[in-house]
């Protein structure tokens, strides 16, 4: 396996943590001072760093729980998009602005003829046969 290393190295998140987490960078300072023709070797690559090189299988099985997280994300907002009855924002928001408007027309109805809004809901009952509460 050949290691290829620039100014700043990644480190690796260890195996035994479930969640995913963004690479650290390596500072200039976390790099081995080293000198002569020796340092540049591939050979002597591996024993410059105690940290563990990324193989392509962990950045494969990284790639692929993203893939998987992404995905899932995606089929949470289009499920909550596409309930249509219970508690749902736009529902919520729907509702509200009824409610709005017949409080604006209660009052605008309150105005205009001089009847509060309760006494134009028992009307409202009255006339629609619902109860009997005026004579």
């Amino acid at each position: 396996m050949q290691v290829f290393r620039s100014r700043a190295t990644v480190q690796v998140v260890s195996e035994s943590s479930s969640a995913l987490r963004k690479p650290e960078l390596a500072t200039k300072e976390d790099e081995p001072e080293s000198t002569g023709a020796a340092a540049h070797s591939p050979a002597a690559s591996p024993s410059r760093s105690s940290k563990p090189a990324v193989t392509i299988r962990e950045q494969r099985e990284a790639a692929k729980a993203m893939t998987q997280y992404f995905r899932d994300l995606n089929a949470a907002k289009n499920a909550e998009k596409a309930k249509v009855f219970g508690w749902t924002r736009a529902n919520e928001i729907f509702n509200g602005r009824w409610v709005m408007f017949g409080v604006f027309v209660g009052l605008l109805t309150e105005y205009s003829t001089g009847v509060d809004f309760i006494n134009q809901l028992k009307l409202m009952v009255s006339y629609l046969g619902i109860a009997d509460i005026y004579d």
